[in-house]
């Protein structure tokens, strides 16, 4: 590299670096959870993968803003590719996850999302219908063994009634 080259590639690499880059604005994917103790219900409304930083997150009783006393505090942190994460959370009744939504607007996206916890199955109606249909498979594969055999049994018996004659 020529003496007169290496300055200006230092100075492109420190532009690089302090600059921010125009970006175009990374819509974040929103996901609320449920997590339960003993003795509280907690809603996570959880924002992934959004770029720039600037976020509102709130949370909707019944569709009408909470106050933020009653929501614990947003945390944001930034992603090793350049985009953040966000969640924000709140504690609820139990049995009242349903009445609570969790609004999110960002530059990214068209419109507001709003997310609410959706109950997924229970792990025991998981594990009956994967059960039930293992059971199935297992007879349909036993009945078609048992078929084969009966085939081959009956073959032989045949064969046995017949004598084999000798060449002369």
């Amino acid at each position: 590299m020529r003496p007169r080259a290496q300055p200006a590639l230092l100075l492109l690499l420190f532009v690089r670096a302090v600059v921010p880059q125009a970006r175009p604005p990374l819509a974040p994917s929103v996901t609320v959870t449920r997590h339960m103790s003993s003795a509280t219900t907690t809603l996570r409304c959880r924002a992934l993968h959004f770029y720039p930083p600037n976020i509102t997150m709130q949370w909707l009783k019944d569709r009408q803003p909470l106050e933020a006393k009653d929501v614990e505090l947003r945390t944001m942190l930034p992603n090793g590719d350049g985009t953040y994460q966000a969640r924000v959370a709140l504690t609820v009744p139990y049995g009242e996850e349903q009445r609570f939504t969790c609004w999110v607007e960002h530059p990214g996206l068209d419109q507001p999302i709003a997310a609410t916890w959706e109950p997924s199955l229970s792990s025991s109606l998981v594990i009956g219908i994967a059960s039930g249909i293992t059971v199935c498979v297992l007879t349909i594969f036993f009945g078609i063994l048992y078929q084969i055999f009966k085939k081959r049994q009956a073959s032989r018996g045949a064969l046995g009634d017949y004598v084999l004659a000798e060449c002369q």
